[in-house]
Protein backbone atom coordinates (compact mmCIF):
# COMPACT_ATOMS: atom_id res chain seq x y z
CA UNK A 1 0.00 0.00 0.00
CA UNK A 2 2.74 2.43 0.98
CA UNK A 3 4.63 1.77 -2.13
CA UNK A 4 1.20 2.03 -4.54
CA UNK A 5 1.36 5.76 -2.64
CA UNK A 6 4.53 6.45 -3.29
CA UNK A 7 4.58 5.86 -6.72
CA UNK A 8 1.03 7.72 -7.00
CA UNK A 9 3.01 10.87 -6.05
CA UNK A 10 5.52 10.35 -8.47
CA UNK A 11 2.88 9.84 -11.55
CA UNK A 12 0.61 12.51 -10.13
CA UNK A 13 4.14 14.75 -10.31
CA UNK A 14 5.13 14.40 -13.55
CA UNK A 15 1.35 13.20 -15.21
CA UNK A 16 -1.24 15.78 -13.75
CA UNK A 17 -0.10 18.40 -16.22
CA UNK A 18 -3.72 19.93 -16.78
CA UNK A 19 -4.74 20.49 -13.49
CA UNK A 20 -1.58 21.23 -11.38
CA UNK A 21 -1.50 21.17 -7.97
CA UNK A 22 -2.64 24.20 -5.83
CA UNK A 23 -0.21 24.16 -3.51
CA UNK A 24 2.20 21.20 -3.59
CA UNK A 25 5.22 20.40 -1.54
CA UNK A 26 7.16 17.84 -3.36
CA UNK A 27 9.60 15.71 -1.42
CA UNK A 28 9.12 13.34 -3.85
CA UNK A 29 11.53 15.58 -6.57
CA UNK A 30 14.42 14.61 -4.52
CA UNK A 31 14.47 10.94 -5.47
CA UNK A 32 15.17 12.17 -9.25
CA UNK A 33 18.51 13.72 -8.36
CA UNK A 34 21.83 10.81 -8.14
CA UNK A 35 22.00 11.67 -4.56
CA UNK A 36 19.36 13.71 -1.93
CA UNK A 37 21.75 15.00 -0.16
CA UNK A 38 24.86 16.14 -1.50
CA UNK A 39 28.87 16.02 -1.10
CA UNK A 40 28.70 19.30 0.81
CA UNK A 41 25.77 18.20 3.12
CA UNK A 42 22.93 20.60 1.17
CA UNK A 43 19.68 18.50 1.14
CA UNK A 44 18.21 18.80 -3.02
CA UNK A 45 15.07 19.84 -1.71
CA UNK A 46 16.81 23.44 -1.38
CA UNK A 47 17.15 23.57 -4.93
CA UNK A 48 13.55 24.65 -5.53
CA UNK A 49 12.47 25.57 -2.24
CA UNK A 50 15.14 28.75 -1.99
CA UNK A 51 13.26 30.66 1.35
CA UNK A 52 14.26 29.29 4.50
CA UNK A 53 11.89 28.71 7.57
CA UNK A 54 13.12 26.64 10.86
CA UNK A 55 13.74 23.66 11.29
CA UNK A 56 13.92 21.38 14.30
CA UNK A 57 14.50 17.70 14.99
CA UNK A 58 14.15 16.12 18.59
CA UNK A 59 15.42 11.92 19.26
CA UNK A 60 17.09 10.62 21.98
CA UNK A 61 20.88 11.35 22.14
CA UNK A 62 21.29 7.19 22.94
CA UNK A 63 19.75 4.18 22.09
CA UNK A 64 20.22 0.32 22.75
CA UNK A 65 19.82 -2.23 19.83
CA UNK A 66 16.55 -2.92 19.08
CA UNK A 67 14.71 -0.02 21.17
CA UNK A 68 12.09 1.99 19.29
CA UNK A 69 11.90 5.65 19.27
CA UNK A 70 9.75 8.59 18.41
CA UNK A 71 11.90 10.51 15.71
CA UNK A 72 9.53 14.13 15.67
CA UNK A 73 10.56 16.69 12.69
CA UNK A 74 9.01 20.26 13.86
CA UNK A 75 8.12 22.47 11.38
CA UNK A 76 6.53 25.79 12.92
CA UNK A 77 3.85 27.40 10.90
CA UNK A 78 0.46 29.30 11.31
CA UNK A 79 -2.44 27.01 9.58
CA UNK A 80 -4.25 30.44 8.90
CA UNK A 81 -1.53 31.52 6.30
CA UNK A 82 -2.22 31.03 3.21
CA UNK A 83 -0.11 30.49 -0.25
CA UNK A 84 -0.58 30.96 -4.20
CA UNK A 85 -1.63 27.89 -5.66
CA UNK A 86 -0.74 26.77 -9.33
CA UNK A 87 -3.38 28.86 -10.51
CA UNK A 88 -2.98 32.20 -8.86
CA UNK A 89 -5.98 31.66 -5.79
CA UNK A 90 -5.40 31.33 -2.13
CA UNK A 91 -4.11 27.63 -0.73
CA UNK A 92 -3.81 25.65 2.35
CA UNK A 93 0.43 25.28 2.45
CA UNK A 94 1.61 21.74 2.64
CA UNK A 95 4.16 20.61 4.63
CA UNK A 96 6.82 17.90 3.74
CA UNK A 97 9.94 16.34 5.37
CA UNK A 98 13.22 14.57 4.68
CA UNK A 99 14.58 11.90 7.02
CA UNK A 100 18.14 10.03 6.46
CA UNK A 101 18.45 7.76 8.68
CA UNK A 102 21.81 5.98 9.67
CA UNK A 103 22.55 2.59 8.09
CA UNK A 104 20.84 -0.24 10.18
CA UNK A 105 17.97 2.51 11.68
CA UNK A 106 14.38 1.76 10.41
CA UNK A 107 11.12 2.73 10.86
CA UNK A 108 9.54 0.48 13.70
CA UNK A 109 7.58 -2.46 12.74
CA UNK A 110 3.67 -1.18 12.72
CA UNK A 111 2.79 -3.72 15.88
CA UNK A 112 5.88 -1.97 17.80
CA UNK A 113 4.37 1.59 17.40
CA UNK A 114 2.95 3.45 20.95
CA UNK A 115 -0.51 5.60 20.73
CA UNK A 116 1.50 9.01 19.20
CA UNK A 117 3.41 7.39 16.62
CA UNK A 118 0.68 5.03 15.52
CA UNK A 119 -1.65 8.39 15.79
CA UNK A 120 0.77 10.27 13.51
CA UNK A 121 1.74 7.37 11.05
CA UNK A 122 -1.87 7.04 9.85
CA UNK A 123 -2.52 10.79 9.15
CA UNK A 124 0.66 11.46 7.41
CA UNK A 125 2.73 8.20 6.93
CA UNK A 126 6.99 8.01 6.36
CA UNK A 127 7.54 6.49 3.12
CA UNK A 128 11.05 5.32 1.83
CA UNK A 129 12.07 7.54 -0.88
CA UNK A 130 13.42 4.47 -3.64
CA UNK A 131 10.03 2.81 -3.21
CA UNK A 132 9.78 2.58 -6.94
CA UNK A 133 13.61 2.54 -7.59
CA UNK A 134 15.61 -1.21 -6.41
CA UNK A 135 18.62 -0.11 -7.48
CA UNK A 136 18.50 3.56 -5.65
CA UNK A 137 16.52 1.32 -2.30
CA UNK A 138 19.30 -1.18 -2.17
CA UNK A 139 22.03 1.87 -1.93
CA UNK A 140 19.41 4.22 0.23
CA UNK A 141 17.13 1.90 2.22
CA UNK A 142 17.28 4.63 5.53
CA UNK A 143 15.76 7.43 3.80
CA UNK A 144 12.29 8.45 3.99
CA UNK A 145 10.13 11.31 3.27
CA UNK A 146 6.67 12.23 4.13
CA UNK A 147 4.94 13.75 1.46
CA UNK A 148 2.72 16.68 0.97
CA UNK A 149 0.43 17.36 3.79
CA UNK A 150 -1.98 20.40 4.29
CA UNK A 151 -0.55 22.49 7.40
CA UNK A 152 -4.51 22.54 9.17
CA UNK A 153 -3.94 18.86 9.52
CA UNK A 154 -0.37 19.06 11.09
CA UNK A 155 -0.82 18.46 14.72
CA UNK A 156 1.33 20.40 16.90
CA UNK A 157 3.20 21.44 13.65
CA UNK A 158 5.32 17.85 14.01
CA UNK A 159 5.97 15.42 12.15
CA UNK A 160 6.37 12.02 14.36
CA UNK A 161 8.22 8.49 13.05
CA UNK A 162 8.80 5.51 14.80
CA UNK A 163 12.42 4.58 14.26
CA UNK A 164 13.94 1.00 15.81
CA UNK A 165 17.56 0.61 16.58
CA UNK A 166 19.33 -1.89 14.82
CA UNK A 167 21.14 -4.63 17.20
CA UNK A 168 24.98 -5.32 15.93
CA UNK A 169 24.80 -8.37 17.99
CA UNK A 170 21.95 -9.56 16.01
CA UNK A 171 22.44 -13.58 13.98
CA UNK A 172 21.88 -14.08 10.50
CA UNK A 173 22.72 -10.49 9.17
CA UNK A 174 25.13 -10.29 6.44
CA UNK A 175 28.86 -8.49 6.70
CA UNK A 176 27.41 -5.44 4.56
CA UNK A 177 24.18 -4.84 6.73
CA UNK A 178 25.69 -4.94 10.17
CA UNK A 179 26.36 -2.20 12.21
CA UNK A 180 28.69 -1.34 15.28
CA UNK A 181 28.01 0.38 18.03
CA UNK A 182 29.08 3.80 18.16
CA UNK A 183 27.83 7.49 17.41
CA UNK A 184 26.00 7.99 13.93
CA UNK A 185 24.69 11.07 12.54
CA UNK A 186 20.83 11.84 10.91
CA UNK A 187 19.72 14.42 8.46
CA UNK A 188 16.26 16.46 8.40
CA UNK A 189 14.86 18.63 6.18
CA UNK A 190 11.59 20.12 5.80
CA UNK A 191 9.69 22.71 3.78
CA UNK A 192 6.82 24.42 4.23
CA UNK A 193 4.75 25.81 0.59
CA UNK A 194 5.49 25.51 -3.26
CA UNK A 195 8.31 25.69 -4.54
CA UNK A 196 10.24 28.48 -6.23
CA UNK A 197 11.63 26.95 -9.23
CA UNK A 198 10.66 23.61 -11.19
CA UNK A 199 13.63 21.01 -12.18
CA UNK A 200 13.80 22.84 -15.24
CA UNK A 201 14.68 25.91 -13.71
CA UNK A 202 11.69 27.20 -14.66
CA UNK A 203 10.29 29.90 -12.02
CA UNK A 204 6.59 29.18 -10.55
CA UNK A 205 4.33 31.16 -9.81
CA UNK A 206 5.18 31.31 -6.27
CA UNK A 207 8.36 33.19 -7.21
CA UNK A 208 9.55 36.80 -7.36
CA UNK A 209 9.74 38.01 -11.34
CA UNK A 210 12.43 40.67 -12.60
CA UNK A 211 13.68 42.59 -15.36
CA UNK A 212 16.27 40.16 -17.14
CA UNK A 213 17.77 43.58 -18.89
CA UNK A 214 18.32 47.12 -18.56
CA UNK A 215 15.63 49.05 -19.79
CA UNK A 216 12.56 50.86 -20.32
CA UNK A 217 8.85 49.06 -19.63
CA UNK A 218 7.08 49.62 -23.20
CA UNK A 219 4.37 48.24 -22.51
CA UNK A 220 2.23 45.64 -19.56
CA UNK A 221 -0.52 43.50 -20.83
CA UNK A 222 -3.31 42.21 -18.40
CA UNK A 223 -5.21 39.22 -18.18
CA UNK A 224 -3.26 37.35 -21.03
CA UNK A 225 -2.94 33.68 -21.16
CA UNK A 226 0.65 32.93 -20.19
CA UNK A 227 2.83 29.69 -21.38
CA UNK A 228 5.43 27.97 -19.39
CA UNK A 229 7.48 24.34 -19.80
CA UNK A 230 7.14 23.33 -16.51
CA UNK A 231 9.35 20.10 -15.48
CA UNK A 232 8.21 18.09 -12.80
CA UNK A 233 11.31 16.37 -11.45
CA UNK A 234 14.71 15.62 -13.12
CA UNK A 235 14.00 12.65 -15.55
CA UNK A 236 10.85 13.39 -16.66
CA UNK A 237 9.79 15.57 -19.95
CA UNK A 238 8.81 19.16 -19.55
CA UNK A 239 5.81 19.57 -20.72
CA UNK A 240 3.95 23.19 -21.88
CA UNK A 241 1.29 24.54 -19.24
CA UNK A 242 -0.71 27.58 -20.00
CA UNK A 243 -1.84 29.80 -17.12
CA UNK A 244 -5.06 32.38 -16.97
CA UNK A 245 -5.13 36.15 -16.25
CA UNK A 246 -1.56 36.61 -16.23
CA UNK A 247 0.68 39.33 -17.10
CA UNK A 248 2.69 40.47 -19.88
CA UNK A 249 5.28 43.16 -19.71
CA UNK A 250 7.79 44.02 -22.84
CA UNK A 251 10.95 45.82 -21.54
CA UNK A 252 13.42 47.68 -24.72
CA UNK A 253 16.51 48.10 -24.03
CA UNK A 254 18.99 51.00 -25.18
CA UNK A 255 19.11 49.73 -28.60
CA UNK A 256 15.56 49.13 -28.75
CA UNK A 257 15.28 45.37 -28.44
CA UNK A 258 12.19 43.90 -26.93
CA UNK A 259 11.98 41.76 -24.15
CA UNK A 260 9.28 39.86 -23.23
CA UNK A 261 8.80 38.44 -19.33
CA UNK A 262 5.79 36.83 -19.24
CA UNK A 263 4.09 36.39 -15.52
CA UNK A 264 1.70 33.99 -14.45
CA UNK A 265 -0.88 34.89 -12.08
CA UNK A 266 0.12 34.98 -8.10
CA UNK A 267 2.58 37.84 -8.01
CA UNK A 268 1.73 41.12 -8.33
CA UNK A 269 2.86 43.72 -9.92
CA UNK A 270 4.76 46.76 -8.47
CA UNK A 271 2.57 49.57 -7.90
CA UNK A 272 5.42 51.73 -9.18
CA UNK A 273 5.53 49.40 -12.59
CA UNK A 274 4.36 51.54 -15.11
CA UNK A 275 5.17 52.61 -18.86
CA UNK A 276 7.98 54.38 -19.60
CA UNK A 277 9.80 53.52 -16.10
CA UNK A 278 13.91 52.71 -16.14
CA UNK A 279 14.81 49.78 -14.90
CA UNK A 280 18.01 48.05 -14.30
CA UNK A 281 18.94 44.13 -14.97
CA UNK A 282 17.81 42.24 -11.54
CA UNK A 283 15.18 45.02 -10.90
CA UNK A 284 11.76 43.44 -8.99
CA UNK A 285 9.02 43.55 -11.36
CA UNK A 286 6.71 41.75 -8.65
CA UNK A 287 6.64 41.36 -5.04
CA UNK A 288 7.50 38.18 -3.45
CA UNK A 289 4.70 35.88 -3.17
CA UNK A 290 6.38 33.10 -1.03
CA UNK A 291 5.63 32.65 2.45
CA UNK A 292 7.22 29.26 3.08
CA UNK A 293 10.45 27.69 3.02
CA UNK A 294 12.97 25.17 3.34
CA UNK A 295 15.30 24.01 6.38
CA UNK A 296 17.30 21.23 7.34
CA UNK A 297 19.12 20.09 10.67
CA UNK A 298 21.50 17.12 12.19
CA UNK A 299 22.17 15.44 14.77
CA UNK A 300 23.99 12.29 16.44
CA UNK A 301 22.51 9.77 18.21
CA UNK A 302 24.69 6.40 19.78
CA UNK A 303 24.05 3.38 19.74
CA UNK A 304 25.13 2.51 23.25
CA UNK A 305 26.16 -1.57 23.68
CA UNK A 306 24.29 -2.64 27.10
CA UNK A 307 27.34 -4.62 28.26
CA UNK A 308 28.92 -1.21 28.42
CA UNK A 309 26.68 0.33 30.58
CA UNK A 310 26.89 -2.62 33.01
CA UNK A 311 30.59 -2.37 32.83
CA UNK A 312 30.49 1.10 33.42
CA UNK A 313 28.44 0.66 36.43
CA UNK A 314 30.45 -2.13 37.83
CA UNK A 315 33.44 -0.09 37.43
CA UNK A 316 31.26 2.94 39.29
CA UNK A 317 30.61 0.64 42.15
CA UNK A 318 33.67 -0.35 42.60
CA UNK A 319 35.14 3.27 42.42
CA UNK A 320 32.90 4.01 45.00
CA UNK A 321 33.57 0.89 47.21
CA UNK A 322 37.53 1.65 47.27
CA UNK A 323 36.75 5.04 48.15
CA UNK A 324 34.93 4.05 51.15
CA UNK A 325 37.48 1.70 52.36
CA UNK A 326 39.83 4.44 52.23
CA UNK A 327 37.60 6.30 54.13
CA UNK A 328 36.98 3.99 56.74
CA UNK A 329 41.05 3.18 56.82
CA UNK A 330 42.09 6.83 57.61
CA UNK A 331 39.32 6.94 59.96
CA UNK A 332 40.78 3.74 61.11
CA UNK A 333 44.51 5.06 61.55
CA UNK A 334 43.73 8.60 62.97
CA UNK A 335 42.14 6.55 65.56
CA UNK A 336 45.40 4.48 66.20
CA UNK A 337 47.56 7.75 66.18
CA UNK A 338 44.94 9.60 68.55
CA UNK A 339 45.34 6.73 70.86
CA UNK A 340 49.01 6.56 71.07
CA UNK A 341 49.40 10.04 71.72
CA UNK A 342 46.85 10.07 74.76
CA UNK A 343 49.47 6.63 76.03
CA UNK A 344 52.39 8.91 75.58
CA UNK A 345 50.50 11.80 77.50
CA UNK A 346 50.86 13.69 74.26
Amino acid sequence: MKKQWMAWALVAAAGLWSVPQKASAWPAFAAAYPEARDASGKIVCSNCHLGLKQTEVEFPQSVEPGQVFNLKVKVPWDPKVQEVGADGSPAVVQLGAYIQLPKGFNLAPEKEWDKEAKEAMEKYPAVQLYADKPEKLKEHPTTYIINQIGSDQVKDQEFIVPIKAPDPNAKGVSKEERVNFGKYSLYVGANRGRGQVYSNGTASNNAQYTSPVAGTVANIEKGVKVTAKLQYGLGTEPVDFEYENGERVTITDEKGKPTVVNIPPGPKLLETLKVGAKLKAGDPLTNDPNVGGFGQEEGDIVLQDPQRVTWLIAFLAAAFVCQLLLVLKKKQVEKVQEYEAEKQGL
